[in-house]
């Protein structure tokens, strides 16, 4: 990559990252916010607002591949072989961990923005793990666990790839079958409730931030070397770069995954940029003991979970969703699963216990 190429880079990453941040900022975008709050006040507004973005991701996605603007094939979630295990364990960790620090990545990157010091702390404790998984110390249990026969080989692992395999079928025709199918039913299933409709901070925060996730599908493809590793081709993901910036934070040399990176360190730049105007900027600490190693605990468990299921509630939430793939939808089931039993640990003070009131109950 040329110097002009870093540049452009950075600056789109920055932008990108810049208005993720502002919108969920404005909107209180929060994965773990939203299956509290189905869960305490049966109210289903932000996980919709999640959900709309997650459609919005879907269609934008796919209406660019379509186009033949990006190569959603080239994606790490898109990959022929995959470990069902580091998938299902890393995303239950990661759910588990977010509960634990009240919010996944994102969310600690936006609260960081705004003046929150804990969140900065979980952030650096997920950078730390992140690339100790990856390259450090437990990158033996991470390949371990890869490698632990459970890694299979899909004849397709995207849903529409699938179908498009067998002789005679129209790719492009299944590809916009599961696009409406999926992309158009999140879509509908959120705006039909008229209390959603009614809440236009979130709203627009979910439409916004369900549009960059295809803006940052075609700004890497610009950028990307299509011939270059699958890995470096991806939206928005925020695990690998907090590692890959820890990483260039303690040794010299500028890291091939740029638009990742500054795409991170665009989210809390648009936060504190949107606090600031809204007047909403509030220096935040821990608040008592026990604060500190929950938000520890769980960002360890972010960055070790997040790497090994390779993504994000933004990762293989929303960027891998966009492209239909099979592993994204099971790490997305264990990461809500996680974070579900994260919570039911709060309610509980017992790990065991909180596992047995998360599992679905057994008819009689």
């Amino acid at each position: 990559m040329d110097s002009s190429a870093e540049i452009w880079a950075a600056l789109l990453g920055l932008i990108i990252g810049a208005v993720v941040g502002a919108a969920a900022f404005a909107s209180n975008f929060c994965a773990v916010g939203a299956v509290a709050d189905i869960m305490f006040a049966k109210d289903w507004r932000r996980l919709r607002a999640w959900m709309l973005a997650a459609g919005i991701a879907i269609i934008g996605a796919q209406s660019l591949e379509t186009a033949g603007l990006v190569n959603l094939g080239s994606s790490p979630y898109l990959i022929p072989r995959i470990s069902w295990l580091s998938l299902i364990l890393g995303g239950t960790a990661f759910g588990f961990g977010m509960s634990l620090a009240g919010g996944c990545v994102n969310r600690a990157l936006v609260r960081t923005g705004a003046g929150s010091l804990k969140s900065l702390v979980t952030v650096l404790v997920i950078g730390i793990f992140a690339a100790m998984t990856a390259a450090g110390i437990l990158k033996p249990l991470n390949d371990s666990l890869s490698d632990f026969g459970d890694t299979v080989s899909l004849m397709a692992p995207g849903f529409d790839r699938f179908f498009a395999i067998f002789p005679g079928v129209n790719a492009v025709l299944v590809r916009w079958i599961f696009t409406v199918l999926f992309g158009g039913g999140l879509i509908w299933f959120c705006l039909k409730d008229s209390w959603f409709r009614a809440s236009r901070d979130q709203l627009t925060g979910s439409f916004v931030i369900g549009l960059t996730v295809p803006a940052a599908w075609l700004a890497v493809s610009l950028l990307t070397d299509h011939n270059a590793e699958a890995a470096s081709y991806d939206a928005l993901n925020f695990v690998v770069p907090t590692g890959e910036l820890l990483s260039v934070a303690m040794i010299s040399g500028f890291p091939a995954a740029i638009f990742g990176i500054f795409t991170l360190i665009g989210v809390p730049v648009g936060s504190f940029l949107y606090a600031a105007y809204s007047r909403n900027l509030s220096l935040e600490s821990f608040s008592d003991p026990a604060d500190l190693p929950r938000h520890l605990i769980g960002g360890a468990l972010m960055g070790f979970g997040g790497t090994l299921a390779m993504g994000c509630t933004f990762g293989q939430g929303l960027s891998g969703l966009s492209t239909l793939s099979v592993g994204s939808v099971v790490v997305v089931a264990a990461i809500w699963f996680g974070c579900v039993w994260g919570i039911r640990y709060f309610e509980t003070g017992s790990v065991w216990q909180g596992l047995r009131l998360s599992l679905p109950k057994r008819r009689k």
